[in-house]
């Protein structure tokens, strides 16, 4: 059993370093260091329990810093041919094909494009064509290391949002994947019952 232990805190740590998103490492580190202290105290491995004991405050110390520093938002309506936009979907080409595999900013009528910006940093891309009175989204992708849901919380929120969708009265949206489907629920979507496989959202 102690055994076991020991190869339980190992895994978690291993698992912690192939995380991009800092939040989720240092979680997933804070656990695996908290196992190896229960290991160290079985196996009677002092060294080992003291080290992580010490692992742990600092992951803790910084998990509670991640939670609570707020972080500056903005929407940032970018044209469509400007640079930073294409420089934008060709980088992240990969990571938009997975959650977004039929999407073709070619074949948009009239789209608008904006760049959510975290403590000014261009870390999400949505893009939408206005089909009165709905917003229907066709891009709504954040980088990787961004994803802990505050920037959808931010866009999607009215209060904090008052002009940008003003005269609309939903958002509309594709499942596409099934993660996509999940994270839209995540972030106040429902099903759409006139129209399988999309969900909506008052804005």
């Amino acid at each position: 059993m102690t055994e076991l232990i020991g190869y339980l805190a190992s895994a978690l740590v291993a698992v912690s370093l192939l995380t991009s998103n800092v939040l989720r490492l240092r979680v997933l580190n804070l656990a695996g260091a908290l196992v190896f202290v229960v290991y160290g105290g079985l196996a009677r491995a002092w060294p080992v329990l003291a080290v992580n004991l010490f692992v742990a405050g600092i992951d803790l110390w910084h998990i509670v810093y991640l939670r609570s520093r707020k972080d500056f938002f903005k929407l940032m309506p970018v044209e469509t041919r400007d640079p930073l936009l294409a420089n934008f979907l060709a980088y992240h080409a990969p990571g938009i094909r997975q959650f977004f595999p039929d999407f073709d900013p070619g074949g948009l009528k009239e789209p608008r494009c904006i760049f959510i910006l975290r403590n000014l940093l261009p870390v999400g891309l949505f893009i939408y064509t206005e089909e009165s009175p709905d917003i229907r989204v066709h891009l709504d992708y954040v980088a990787e290391d961004y994803r802990d849901l505050k920037s959808a919380r931010y866009l999607f929120s009215r209060p904090q949002n008052p002009e940008t969708f003003k005269g609309f009265s939903s958002f509309t949206a594709a499942g596409g994947t099934a993660k996509h489907a999940a994270y839209l629920k995540r972030v106040g979507f429902a099903e759409d019952a006139a129209r399988k496989g999309f969900f909506r959202k008052k804005i």
